[in-house]
């Protein structure tokens, strides 16, 4: 006997929210099922109006006025210093929220698939995960969501530099490309839960370790850190650290060109 199951994937940044709108190249990400040792391609691309989830303080669960569950995931912003505890708030999707979804024959009574997601990166080592899934025919309907650790590091444009000389900039992001700035509660991601740095290398064949600082909100999730001569530099080789979460973010820039 075969029957048919209805499955719905969701891609959502460890500590942020789904892979949509402010991702990095999400038309580029290549999702699909692998089952019985044959992938099943799944489309997962921005359409008209499509959002990557909302944020708020209470957890979901299926009723009748909402689509779906809350992530089992919560969002942490770590409040300041003389605060103990993070403030908690959770990711629900509504029916306009990215996702991957399609039909897939069950064969056997029950069978163990796996869901291969591919995500590119900026410095074109793409970010490969599997996840297991357990189906069955009993079974007809199914939702998944898989983390995607790391964090996003940009090479802010010409254009999006302030006119600082001799600096090094990056952007430091969630995967799903949400923004840090300083304010909470006007952030989820606060700038303090984030330590960034860079190796720098001059023509010489020198190096040296700088701490980049946040710059304002007027430029959210722009990190700088100022060098002695900004055109001896060959490579700036950029790394990020989230410390509520171990989020790790990579970034090599050739500044030779």
């Amino acid at each position: 006997m075969q029957t048919t199951a209805y499955i719905t994937i969701y891609l959502q940044a460890l500590g942020g929210k789904f892979l949509g709108p402010n991702a990095y190249h999400t038309n580029d990400i290549k999702l699909s099922i692998i089952l019985g040792g044959k992938p099943i391609p799944i489309s997962y691309q921005l359409t008209e109006n499509v959002n990557d989830g909302g944020i708020g303080p209470d957890f979901l669960r299926s009723l009748p006025s909402t689509y779906g569950l809350s992530s089992f995931l919560p969002i942490l912003t770590p409040l300041p210093a003389n605060e103990s505890n993070p403030a908690v708030n959770y990711l629900t999707p509504n029916k306009l929220t990215i996702c991957g979804t399609d039909l897939v024959m069950l064969s056997q009574p029950s069978e163990l698939g796996t869901v291969s997601v591919r995500i590119p990166r900026p410095n074109a080592d793409d970010l490969v995960l599997t996840q297991s899934l357990a189906l069955n025919q009993m079974q007809t309907n199914y939702k998944v969501i898989v983390i995607v650790p790391g964090l996003l590091l940009e090479q802010p444009t010409a254009a999006e530099l302030p006119n600082i000389p001799n600096t090094i900039f990056v952007y430091v992001k969630m995967m799903c490309g949400c923004p840090i700035t300083t304010g909470i509660p006007k952030s989820y991601w606060a700038e303090n839960d984030f330590l960034v740095s860079a190796e720098v290398f001059d023509k010489n064949g020198g190096s040296e370790r700088k701490n980049l600082t946040f710059t304002s909100d007027a430029t959210p999730s722009l990190f700088s850190a100022p060098v002695n001569d900004l055109t001896n530099v060959k490579r700036v080789n950029f790394t990020a650290l989230q410390k509520s979460t171990g989020n790790i973010g990579y970034l090599s820039v050739d500044y030779s060109k």
